[in-house]
C-alpha cells in the first residue's frame, strides 16, 4: 500500500515536471526566434519561464526529498551502523518534516494569502498563484517522509538501507 501510494505521487511529480520542462523548452525556442527570426520579442514567455522554472524547481526538490536523493552530508550517518543510523535518520527526518510544517506549509500559506491581490505585470496573474508551488511541495515532502517511516524498520533489520 505505501510502495503504491509513494510511486503514485512519483509518478504525478515526473509527469508534471516533465509538462513544465517541456513548456520551458517551448517557450525558450520561442523567445529565441521571435526575438532573433521576427523581430519582435515575445513578451510574455519571459516571465512564463520564470515561473514554471520555480515551479519545476521546487517539484524536483520535493522529488528528491520523496527518493532521498537531496542534498545531505552523510558522513556521519555513513559511519554509523544500526541503531544509531536509523536514530541519526530520524532525526534527520523529523528537522525536513519540521521545516515543511513550519516554513513551507504555514509560511507559504501566509505568502499566497498576502500576495494573492498582487498581479503579475505581464500574465496579469495572481502572485499567489506563483507562490502557490511551496506550500504544495511542502506537503509533498512530508507525505513522502511519513511513507518513509516503515522504511527505518527494515533498516534495522538489514533487509534494506
Amino acid at each position: 500500500m505505501v510502495r503504491t501510494i509513494k510511486q503514485t505521487l512519483d509518478r504525478i511529480i515526473l509527469f508534471v515536471s516533465s509538462v513544465l520542462t517541456g513548456i520551458l523548452v517551448v517557450g525558450a525556442i520561442w523567445q529565441v526566434a521571435s526575438r532573433y527570426l521576427f523581430n519582435a520579442p515575445s513578451t510574455f514567455t519571459g516571465e512564463l519561464l520564470r515561473f514554471l522554472l520555480v515551479w519545476t524547481a521546487i517539484l524536483g526538490a520535493s522529488y528528491a526529498f520523496g527518493t532521498n536523493q537531496h542534498l545531505a552530508l552523510t558522513f556521519l550517518k555513513n559511519k554509523m551502523k544500526g541503531k544509531q543510523r536509523v536514530v541519526v535518520r530520524v532525526i534527520n527526518d523529523l528537522f525536513i518534516v519540521g521545516f515543511a510544517m513550519l516554513i513551507m506549509v504555514r509560511g507559504g500559506m501566509e505568502v499566497v494569502s498576502i500576495t494573492m491581490s498582487q498581479r503579475t505585470p505581464i500574465l496579469d496573474i495572481p502572485m499567489g498563484y506563483v507562490y502557490s508551488i511551496v506550500p504544495i511541495c511542502g506537503v509533498i515532502i512530508v507525505i513522502y517522509k511519513l511513507l518513509q517511516i516503515p522504511d527505518y524498520k527494515l533498516e534495522l533489520t538489514g533487509e534494506e538501507g
